[in-house]
């Protein structure tokens, strides 16, 4: 138990700054990793550490909010969980966000065409599919309204290789492959009563309900209808995830962009900004905002799920886990910052072309004064000479 607490803490203290991009948290994981053990406690259960494969989550060092380090108390060697009569084993849930929307009448139409059977699960919204690999079926769902493709026991790099590609032609508003947004999390089935019974006791949990405890989503599978709703609900909540990463890492360029401007009105200098530029700017921070608050349910439940209160409380336990309200919360105070920062940068263009037309009109004044100068002059001149002895003989 001590190592497990003197690498957690090398763990953090190695990864304390705020800043760290990517690799160094990667690297300093694998640092600290090696002297990682799982540590035996007084009841004999095993604390559940963060996974390995769900640290990807992990990595995103520019997301804002991360799970926190909440622990299953289970019996759990080598990421698989001892039941009385067995083993289950843990699998990977990967969510991966591609577009704004997903044609679902074309994907069931692009589906069928490559050999599949879609089902529509929930109409207008959700698609499912069996999908079979290395001899194993998992069930892939296609969240219409999303973008966004949830795999149940595929890995990333075999969703973006097989998956994908299936339904590329039915996105709408598709982003680059270098801006998807991935979300990876572990999760067992419960598929008898024995293994359900054994897992109410380990996680002091009377309910039948699926449900996440820490990193590890727990479905229950005993009716298969039900189960495969259960991870819609769970798909939904990360979705929102998904969704709201891609909007963060657009606000985070356009902060990224707009930063040398701020930087130079800091120092008094001359800013080398064109009224198009910022307006352009400005509709985009709409944009963002429209998409976070308007023209999606990423701040609210669902429709589906407020008739069905089983499916509401997964919806909710994994938008909780993810830390979803917070994120949004500080995306919407980014978003203000931004928008000012923009009314900023508007302002001091109107004050510079104020003074150019300051600057025009008084060229105009002077020209006029010019003339006048003249014509006041050749009036004066003209009535000297006129008034001359020579003109009066």
């Amino acid at each position: 138990m001590s190592k497990l607490l003197i690498s957690g803490a090398l763990l953090s203290l190695r990864c304390s700054k705020r800043h760290l991009n990517a690799r160094q948290l990667k690297r300093c994981w694998s640092s600290s990793v090696s002297s990682f053990q799982i540590g035996q406690t007084s009841a004999g259960n095993v604390l559940y550490p963060r996974q390995a494969k769900s640290l990807k989550t992990l990595l995103n060092s520019e997301k804002n909010l991360r799970r926190g380090s909440s622990v299953l108390k289970t019996s759990l060697s080598d990421g698989k969980l001892k039941l009385s009569d067995g083993i289950l084993s843990t699998k990977e849930c990967t969510t991966t966000t591609t577009s704004e929307y997903y044609d679902l009448d074309k994907t069931i139409g692009l589906l069928g065409s490559s050999g599949y059977h879609p089902v529509s699960l929930v109409p207008d919204e959700i698609v499912t599919f069996k999908y079979l690999y290395n001899g194993i079926r998992s069930d892939i769902m296609v969240l219409g309204n999303c973008g966004t493709v949830v795999s149940w026991g595929l890995e990333e790099t075999v969703v973006m290789k097989h998956i994908l590609p299936l339904i590329q032609d039915a996105t709408i508003n598709a982003l680059p492959q270098a801006h998807f947004e991935t979300e990876d999390l572990d999760y067992i089935e419960i598929e008898s009563l024995q293994d359900l019974e054994k897992v109410q006791s380990l996680t002091n949990k009377s309910g039948e309900e699926s449900f996440i405890e820490g990193d590890l989503i727990i479905v229950n599978n005993l009716d298969p209808a039900m189960g495969l709703l259960d991870k819609a609900a769970f798909s939904s909540g990360m979705s929102r995830s998904t969704r709201l990463a891609v909007l963060e890492e657009l606000l985070k360029t356009h902060i990224e962009k707009s930063r040398k401007f701020t930087e130079l009105l800091s120092k008094g200098k001359k800013l080398n900004l064109k009224e198009p530029d910022v307006l352009k700017s400005t509709g985009s921070l709409f944009l963002i905002r429209g998409k976070l608050n308007l023209y999606s349910e990423l701040i609210e439940t669902p429709d589906l799920y407020w008739s069905e209160p089983r499916l509401e409380r997964i919806y909710k336990q994994m938008s909780k886990s993810l830390d979803i309200q917070p994120r949004i919360t500080i995306l919407n105070s980014k978003l203000d910052f931004a928008a000012e920062e923009s009314r900023a940068f508007m302002a001091v263009l109107n004050e510079k072309k104020s003074t150019y037309l300051e600057w025009i009109i008084i060229y105009l004044i002077t020209v006029e004064v010019c003339f006048e100068l003249h014509h006041y002059y050749e009036r004066y001149w003209l009535d000297r000479h006129l008034e001359s002895p020579q003109n009066r003989s």
